[in-house]
């Protein structure tokens, strides 16, 4: 399971995580929650404006999360992408089916 990171501040929780297709978070508010894939969904959940101190930590946050993004890369390969080595893509595999019998 994926390493889970967690912001609490005032009423508000969000959590992340990565998966293959990129960061994911699910932020809350009293009565209410959301499913994100960009900082700027979560931004807009969240409703804190910039120069007070939540908002400010909240933005600090979610840049540390893309700096280490960037910095473990992009995004970690497809599962289905022929050009990867140990893809689960059947045509990442070089089949020749000279040893495959249809069972009938």
């Amino acid at each position: 399971m994926a390493r889970r990171e967690e912001f609490v501040a005032g009423g508000l929780r969000i959590t992340t995580w990565r998966e293959t297709n990129g960061r994911c978070f699910v932020a809350w508010k009293p009565d209410v929650s959301i499913f994100c894939q960009t900082t700027q969904e979560v931004l807009r959940f969240a409703a804190w404006p910039a120069k007070t101190p939540t908002g400010d930590s909240l933005r600090e946050w979610l840049a540390s999360l893309g700096a280490a993004d960037q910095q473990k890369g992009a995004s970690l390969a497809p599962v289905g992408d022929a050009n990867v080595e140990g893809s689960w893509d059947p045509q990442a595999h070089d089949v020749d089916n000279d040893a495959t019998r249809m069972i009938t």
